[in-house]
C-alpha cells in the first residue's frame, strides 16, 4: 500500500506571484505616467496658446477676473509626500534587515504622511477660488490637483494595507510587497512634483 503525496496544483511559488504582480504594477504606471503627462502638456499648451485669452480671462459684469493661485501649497503637499516616501523607505530598510520593528514604524508614519497630505490637498482644492468651468487655468489646476488627490487616496489605501499586513507579521519572510509599495511611493511624490511645478509657471 503506498500513500499518495497531493500536491496543489495551483500553487505557485512566492517569487513568481511576486514577479507578476511587479510587472502589473508597472504596466499600471506606465497608464497612469502617460496620463499625468499628457495633463501637464495640455496645462502648458493651452497656457502657450491662450486663446481667446482664456487662459486667465478678464473680468466680465458678471464675473471677477481669474487670477494664477500660488503654488506654495502644492509644494508643501509634495513635501509631506516627500517625507512619506522617506518614512517608507526607512521601513523598507528595515524590513531588509529583518527588523520588523522599523517596519512597521515606517509603515505607520508613511500612512499619517499621506492621511495628512491628502487633507491637505483636499482643503487646496476646496478653497480655490474659481470653477471648473473660469477658463483654462482653472481647469487645469483642477485637473492637477484632482488627479494628486487621487494618487493620495490610492496611497493612504496602500499603505494602511502595508502597515496593517506589518503589524500582523506578514512581511517576516518575504517582503516583495513592501518593493512594490515603494514604487508607488516614488511615482506618487514625482508626480505630486510635477504638478507643483507646471502650476509655478501659471
Amino acid at each position: 500500500m503506498s500513500l499518495d503525496t497531493h500536491v496543489n496544483p495551483h500553487h505557485e511559488d512566492p517569487e513568481v506571484v511576486g514577479s507578476r504582480n511587479r510587472l502589473g504594477v508597472i504596466l499600471i504606471l506606465v497608464a497612469d505616467i502617460a496620463f499625468a503627462l499628457s495633463i501637464l502638456f495640455v496645462f502648458f499648451y493651452l497656457k502657450g496658446q491662450n486663446v481667446n485669452n482664456m487662459w486667465l480671462p478678464k473680468a466680465t459684469a458678471d464675473t471677477p477676473a481669474i487670477t494664477p493661485l500660488s503654488s506654495l501649497s502644492s509644494w508643501y503637499v509634495t513635501a509631506i509626500a516627500a517625507f512619506g516616501l522617506l518614512a517608507h523607505n526607512f521601513g523598507l530598510r528595515g524590513v531588509r534587515a529583518a527588523n520588523q520593528t522599523q517596519l512597521k514604524l515606517g509603515g505607520l508614519v508613511a500612512l499619517i504622511a499621506a492621511v495628512a497630505a491628502t487633507i491637505y490637498q483636499n482643503m487646496q482644492i476646496a478653497n480655490a477660488p474659481f470653477t471648473f468651468y473660469s477658463g483654462a487655468y482653472a481647469s487645469c489646476y483642477y485637473l492637477i490637483t484632482i488627479l494628486n488627490m487621487v494618487h493620495l487616496i490610492l496611497t493612504v489605501f496602500i499603505s494602511l494595507g502595508n502597515w496593517n499586513r506589518s503589524r500582523l507579521g506578514i512581511y517576516e519572510h518575504d517582503h516583495w510587497h513592501v518593493d512594490i509599495v515603494n514604487v508607488w511611493w516614488v511615482w506618487m511624490t514625482v508626480s505630486s512634483l510635477l504638478g507643483a511645478f507646471a502650476l509655478s509657471f501659471a
